[in-house]
C-alpha cells in the first residue's frame, strides 16, 4: 500500500542532517591540526620545548622580567656571528669633567669689508652658502676702481711710447758713436757710406759725412798747392792752409758736439721711460692692492669692458660658509661696512674654563689631545689643545683652555655646550664592554651573558657614558664571565620573538 505524499518522517531527516554536520564537523577537526602543525615553531635539536613553550602547559605567557634565559640554535649562532668575550678589569684615565661650549675657528673667520668705496651693483651669494676661495661674494660700482683702471691703461700706453722713443735713441746714439770713431779713425768717405748705410742716425749722418768729406777736401786742396812753383805760391799755400784747418776745427767741433747731444738725447729717453715706468708700477700697486692679479691686469681694455670698468668684485679670501650677509643692491658701502661674515666650518675651538685649583692639571696639555662630550646623545670627540692660557680672568678667577677639533663632517655646531674632560694623572681599574654589547628593551638595559653552548642569559646592567666605542659596566656583571660582544642584536631578536613577537627597539 503506497505511503500518502509529504514530508519525509522526522527521523529521515534528522538522520540526513546529522551525516551532513558530522562530515563539516571532521573537515574543521582536520583543518585546525594541520594549521598547528604548519605554523608550530620549530622544536631546538637535542630536544627541548620550541621557542615560545619553555613554560609548562597552563602556566602563563613569559614576561621580559620573567624571560631570563635564551636557548638558540648552532646554526642560528653562526649565522648571527655571535662571539663572546671574558669580562675583565681595565686600567682607565681619571678625569675631571668641566663645562665648555664650541667656538668658532678664529684663526678661520673674516669679517669681509670693500676696499674702496661704492654702490652695490650686485650680490652673488646668500646666507648659509658655502664659497670657495676667490669665489665672487658681491660686485660694487665704484668710480675709484674705474679711475685707478683708466690710469693703469695710460700709463701702460705711455710707458710703451716712452720705451719706443728710449730704444731709437739709443740706437742713433749707438750708431753715431760708431760712425765718429770711423772719422777719428779716418776711414775714407766712399768706406763710411758702404759699412753706415741704412743704419738709423737721424740727421747726424749728413752732418758728420759733410764735415768729413769737405776736411778731406781742404787736405788734397793743401797738398796741391804746396806744389806749386808760381809766385803767388806763398799765398795760396796761406789761403789753403787756413781753409784746412778751418775745415779741422769744424769737424772736430761737430763731433764733440754729435757726441753729446746723441748721448743726451739717449739719457732724456732713458729718464721719460723710467718716468713712464714708474707711474705704471703706482697704478699696478695700486689696483693690487684692491686684489687684482697680473693676469686680470694684462687683459684690461676698458674700451671693450664699458661701464663695467668701474666694477669691482669682493671675493671670498678662503674655503668657508657665509654666516653673516649684511649687504644689500644699490646700498652704498665704503671701507667701514661690514658686508659679510665667513667662517670655515670644517674646523671648530673647544672653549673651556678651568678653576685655579685645577690648573695643575692643564700645565702640560699644549699640544695634547683631549675628549669632549656633546649632548644630545654625549657622542664623544677628540680635540687637539694649543693654548692653555696666561691669565686668570679677573671676574670668574678661571683660565681659558682651547682645543680644536675636526668637523668636516659638519656634525658639531658653533654654540654647542659640552664636556670636556681633563686628565687627572691618576687611573682606576673598571670592567669595560664594546658599545653594541649593551642593548637596550622597553627601557632596560641588558647584555648577554653565555651559560652554555647554546646557552645565554639576559643580565640587566648599569653602564656608563661610551668611550672610544667601550662603556663601563657598573652594576650586573662580574671578571671572567663571557659576555656576547659580537651578535647580541640578534639574540635581543630571538628574545623579543619569544615574548611574543613584538618588534625590538632600537
Amino acid at each position: 500500500m503506497d505511503r500518502p505524499a509529504g514530508p519525509p518522517p522526522l527521523w529521515r531527516r534528522l538522520s540526513q542532517g546529522g551525516l551532513f554536520a558530522a562530515c563539516a564537523a571532521g573537515l574543521l577537526a582536520a583543518g585546525v591540526l594541520l594549521g598547528r602543525w604548519w605554523f608550530a615553531p620549530a622544536v631546538p635539536p637535542g630536544g627541548g620545548a620550541p621557542p615560545g613553550e619553555n613554560q609548562a602547559a597552563g602556566e602563563p605567557e613569559p614576561t621580559f622580567e620573567t624571560l631570563t634565559h635564551l636557548v638558540v640554535p648552532p646554526s642560528k649562532l653562526a649565522a648571527a656571528g655571535v662571539q663572546t668575550e671574558k669580562l675583565r678589569r681595565r686600567t682607565v684615565q681619571e678625569e675631571l669633567w668641566v663645562t665648555g661650549k664650541l667656538v668658532l675657528n678664529e684663526d678661520r673667520l673674516a669679517h669681509v669689508h670693500p676696499l674702496v668705496e661704492g654702490r652695490v651693483f650686485r650680490v652673488e651669494v646668500r646666507f648659509g652658502q658655502e664659497v670657495k676661495a676667490g669665489q665672487v661674494l658681491a660686485v660694487i660700482d665704484s668710480p675709484q676702481v674705474g679711475e685707478a683702471k683708466l690710469a693703469f691703461v695710460r700709463n701702460r700706453i705711455a710707458t710703451q711710447i716712452a720705451r719706443v722713443n728710449h730704444e731709437w735713441a739709443e740706437t742713433i746714439r749707438r750708431n753715431t758713436q760708431e760712425l765718429i770713431q770711423a772719422i777719428r779713425q779716418e776711414v775714407p768717405v766712399a768706406e763710411l757710406d758702404k759699412r753706415f748705410h741704412g743704419r738709423p742716425m737721424g740727421q747726424y749722418r749728413a752732418e758728420l759725412i759733410t764735415a768729413y768729406a769737405n776736411l778731406q777736401k781742404a787736405r788734397i786742396d793743401y797738398d796741391r798747392v804746396k806744389t806749386l812753383t808760381t809766385v803767388v805760391r806763398g799765398k795760396d799755400i796761406l789761403a789753403a792752409k787756413t781753409e784746412l784747418e778751418r775745415a779741422q776745427a769744424i769737424l772736430k767741433a761737430l763731433l764733440e758736439q754729435t757726441s753729446f747731444t746723441v748721448l743726451q738725447n739717449a739719457l732724456k729717453a732713458k729718464q721719460e721711460l723710467d718716468r713712464a715706468q714708474a707711474a705704471l708700477a703706482e697704478s699696478r700697486a695700486r689696483l693690487h692692492i684692491l686684489g687684482y692679479s697680473d693676469e686680470e691686469l694684462a687683459s684690461l681694455d676698458p674700451a671693450a669692458e664699458g661701464r663695467a670698468v668701474a666694477h669691482y668684485a669682493v671675493r671670498a679670501p678662503f674655503d668657508a660658509t657665509v654666516i653673516s650677509k649684511d649687504v644689500v643692491i644699490d646700498e652704498r658701502v665704503g671701507p667701514n661696512t661690514q658686508m659679510f661674515r665667513l667662517a670655515d666650518l670644517s674646523t671648530l675651538w673647544v672653549q673651556a674654563d678651568i678653576y685655579q685649583k685645577h690648573l695643575p692639571l692643564v700645565r702640560s696639555l699644549r699640544g695634547k689631545q683631549i675628549r669632549f662630550r656633546a649632548p644630545p646623545d654625549d657622542e664623544e670627540y677628540r680635540a687637539t689643545v694649543f693654548f692653555t692660557g696666561e691669565l686668570l680672568d679677573e671676574n670668574t678667577r678661571t683660565l681659558r683652555l682651547l682645543a680644536q677639533v675636526d668637523n668636516s663632517q659638519r656634525v658639531l655646531k658653533a654654540g654647542m655646550f659640552v664636556q670636556v674632560g681633563i686628565p687627572s694623572g691618576t687611573g682606576r681599574e673598571v670592567l669595560l664592554l664594546p658599545a653594541e654589547a649593551v642593548q637596550e628593551y622597553q627601557g632596560h638595559r641588558f647584555v648577554f651573558v653565555r651559560v652554555g653552548p647554546d646557552r645565554f642569559e639576559r643580565r640587566l646592567v648599569e653602564v656608563g657614558p661610551a668611550r672610544n666605542g667601550l662603556v663601563e659596566v657598573r652594576q650586573g656583571l662580574r671578571p671572567g664571565e663571557a659576555v656576547v660582544v659580537k651578535g647580541a642584536f640578534a639574540l635581543k631578536s630571538e628574545l623579543v620573538r619569544e615574548l611574543g613577537g613584538i618588534e625590538a627597539e632600537d
